[in-house]
């Protein structure tokens, strides 16, 4: 469905496109009648009809069950939802609340992608109250945590600034072969701005929010039998009962919350995201040791990694620990920081840290 700047969805006016997705855009929109901030986030038509999505219905959970929950303001926040256009009303629309950059374009702005480490803990302390808000509130799995799905809230400065750009800069109008022309507007996410301080101080950083968004391929954790062998999660941060098909639960976004944590500190994936995904147990066997024989054992894919007897098909000359990984980066206290993480990618998830256990560590403290 076409958007431009200046029309309405429902009672909102669009003032730029944040970005988009293989289900949906996003804008930035004021509502009329109060000129409230939001974000509209305009479905496909193809995925409105979707019955396998159900963002609306997580949304509406994750809004309405316990407020005073530490974890409530580390999720996403529905304002409202509609259809558009009125005639055929074949868009499913989202209004939730604006968000600023998310982690992933946060990161690019720093020296080697290596954010400060006071930053990194205080954004893991509050993606762990979120998670556990979805998690044991909700009873939701996100199943797609990434740093692309991890975004910081508005500040008021951001707010004025966000009302006053139009995003008309960021049109451009192109012509179709048959002289039609098509206009299109590049996605301008609203751009994070940093605190006033010394950057390696937690002070400068205690005011900052970060939230849990995009649900949008969530699943509940009692409903899931049948996709319980589906390969969910972006390919890099994939948990390994998910790699051989074990069945999978709330565990899934542990690991890959590690994955997250350890980019953020090093600037480097933990995997490489294009990695073949026939490789990725082979990786983790590297890093961590020989998957568990019961693991194994329920995998409905472990033929293509391991042997009859449980053993890795692969021969590994060497190993790479994460350990070593860590020592190598000179990050301070790597001591607390590798055990953190290990307790994130313990390679049962039965024995994978909990998110109340894991704001309890130590290196959080």
């Amino acid at each position: 469905m076409p958007i431009s700047i200046g029309e309405c969805l429902g009672e909102y006016r669009v003032l730029r496109k944040l970005g988009w997705g293989n289900y949906s855009t996003v804008w930035l929109v004021q509502r009329e009648r109060d000129k409230c901030l939001a974000a509209a986030k305009v479905m496909t038509e193809s995925s409105t009809r979707d019955p396998d999505l159900h963002e609306l219905e997580f949304l509406q959970c994750m809004r309405t069950q316990q407020p005073l929950h530490a974890g409530y303001p580390h999720v996403t926040k529905l304002i409202d939802h509609f259809r558009h256009p009125p005639e055929s009303e074949s868009h499913l629309c989202l209004v939730t609340e604006p968000l600023s950059e998310n982690l992933l374009s946060f990161s690019a702005r720093w020296k080697k992608r290596r954010l400060p480490v006071p930053l990194v803990k205080h954004v893991t302390r509050q993606v762990l109250m979120g998670l556990d808000y979805l998690h044991n509130v909700c009873n939701i799995i996100h199943t797609d945590m990434k740093n692309d799905n991890i975004m910081f809230a508005m500040t008021d400065a951001d707010i004025i600034a966000s009302a006053a750009d139009k995003g008309e800069r960021l049109k451009s109008v192109d012509a179709l072969p048959d002289g039609t022309q098509v206009t299109r507007y590049r996605s301008a996410p609203i751009r994070f701005r940093l605190p006033e301080g010394h950057m390696d101080s937690p002070d400068t950083w205690s005011h900052v929010t970060a939230k849990i968004g995009d649900v949008g391929v969530s699943c509940w954790a009692d409903k899931r039998d049948r996709r319980s062998v589906e390969l969910i999660q972006s390919s890099a941060l994939r948990a390994p009962e998910v790699c051989i098909g074990a069945g999978w639960g709330k565990p899934v976004d542990i690991w890959s919350m590690g994955c997250i944590v350890f980019e953020l500190l090093t600037g480097k994936s933990l995997i490489e995201p294009n990695t073949k995904d026939l490789s990725i147990p082979n990786i983790h066997m590297i890093m961590f040791g020989d998957y568990p024989k019961k693991l194994v054992e329920r995998g409905q894919f472990s033929e293509y990694f391991f042997n009859d007897d449980c053993t890795p098909r692969m021969r590994f000359a060497e190993r790479c620990l994460l350990e070593d990984i860590i020592k190598g980066t000179g990050i301070p206290d790597a001591p607390l920081v590798t055990d953190f993480l290990l307790r994130m990618f313990a390679l049962d998830p039965a024995e994978r840290a909990s998110c109340h256990e894991l704001r309890e560590h130590k290196w959080l403290a």
